[in-house]
């Protein structure tokens, strides 16, 4: 039976709840992405995007949808929803967050970035903002765990990389992709 996002949401809620997230010193920049589960052909999914070549930051690189934190965000959760609505037009009112994953920092950048798990509420249409995105990648859960099962323990955070839809995807998202991965299986073995 395909893994559909519902199912994984509720398997990933109560050990995302159990989750302790340690709250390091930070005096930088703060930002906040949203890691989107939803089906597509009855199979769970997981939004990414691939940046504008044009943007001054991360020009070209695949991301999750997020960015820096705006001073009337009252949270970074609020950060994320605000950015991923900007990014590929999906409303935070049709995104349930689910929980959340430990903080990632971006060596290049500096910023110290929270990823959101969120499931949709209702189909996904992503619209990208073409200032920001020059397209969207719709990947799937099952292809994301496959390839991080094959990834070597103890890989360093320079080379920890998964090839999804014809792209190369590095950095802090590839080191999301290993915590969501961890979770995300961790979750459905104690399910079974």
């Amino acid at each position: 039976m395909p893994l559909q996002a519902i199912d994984l949401a509720r398997a990933l809620a109560e050990p995302l709840a159990r989750q302790t997230h340690p709250e390091r010193p930070f005096s930088g920049r703060r930002a906040a992405v949203l890691m989107l589960l939803y089906d597509r052909d009855a199979h769970a999914h997981l939004l990414l995007t691939k940046r504008s070549a044009r943007l001054s930051a991360h020009p070209g690189q695949v991301s999750l949808p997020g960015g820096m934190r705006e001073p009337e965000d009252r949270s970074l959760m609020v950060t994320a929803l605000r950015e991923t609505q900007e990014e590929v037009g999906i409303p935070p009112e049709r995104v349930r967050i689910i929980g959340r994953l430990d903080d990632v920092h971006t060596v290049a950048t500096d910023f110290l970035v929270r990823p959101f798990i969120g499931l949709a509420t209702g189909p996904v249409r992503p619209t990208p903002a073409s200032e920001e995105v020059d397209r969207v990648m719709e990947v799937s859960v099952d292809e994301i765990l496959d390839i991080d099962r094959r990834l070597p323990e103890g890989l360093a955070v320079a080379t920890t990389r998964y090839p999804l839809d014809g792209e190369d995807v590095w950095g802090a998202t590839a080191r999301m992709l290993r915590l969501f991965a961890a979770i995300a299986r961790g979750a459905l073995a104690e399910r079974r």
